[in-house]
């Protein structure tokens, strides 16, 4: 990840203008409520912490978490600087993630009310296996929001963003989350010529455990 502690320098100079609105859609979309836990996946340097952080209190917890360690360091001055005491940082590959890495950056057991992933399944190396392990780990009833860059076919910016970013935007991001959720819906963000495609918002709801099938008495031998 040299590419990205390097990265992180100037990111945010080159970078957080043009997703402000997006990122604020995707705070909406989780319909996010104090008290409840929210994982906020590639974190970067905390651009969205702005947008969820708040609205988590009085009790709740955010957890940012990114595979650069240089991404973090930004993002923990990133919370020194707004005193946030329930913003918990991770830093380890998302292929790895469990609930005892969770428990250990917050230092208790969480249950994960909502996962937000914004510019992360264009860039997750094995990305369907990255997001399916950050769907086991979101509550039944567990709200996702999936943010990110699609192009069918890559122009002249769209090149740029998968050499700058390490990424594919080609991917269909949304679709490990269309087959799995519940109340699954994709609309189409604002988008501007540097994101090198179109900006999508996918959401959805984890279904509840499936119920057992009653188990039930063979029947008698026929006479």
């Amino acid at each position: 990840m040299s590419w990205y502690d390097t990265f992180s320098g100037f990111y945010d100079r080159m970078l957080e203008r043009i997703y402000l609105e997006q990122r604020r859609a995707a705070a909406e979309a989780l319909r996010l409520e104090p008290g409840q836990v929210v994982l906020d996946i590639p974190c970067g340097t905390g651009q969205s912490f702005d947008g969820l952080a708040p609205r988590l209190l009085p009790g709740g917890v955010l957890i940012g978490s990114d595979f650069s360690a240089g991404m973090l360091e930004r993002a923990r001055e990133r919370v020194r600087r707004k005193a946030w005491t329930h913003v918990h940082l991770h830093h380890g590959d998302v292929h790895a993630l469990t609930p005892q890495s969770l428990e250990t950056a917050v230092g208790r057991p969480v249950e994960l009310d909502r996962l937000h992933v914004f510019l992360g399944i264009s860039a997750f190396p094995g990305w369907t296996e990255a997001f399916e392990r950050l769907w086991g780990l979101l509550r039944p009833g567990g709200r996702c929001v999936v943010v990110d860059v699609h192009a069918e076919r890559l122009g002249l910016h769209g090149r740029m963003v998968n050499l700058v970013a390490q990424a594919d935007i080609r991917r269909r991001f949304w679709e490990p989350l269309e087959r799995l959720a519940n109340g699954y819906e994709r609309t189409e963000l604002p988008s501007r010529w540097e994101h090198g495609g179109r900006l999508f918002l996918a959401t959805g709801i984890k279904p509840p455990l499936s119920a057992r099938p009653p188990t039930s008495s063979p029947p008698p031998p026929p006479l």
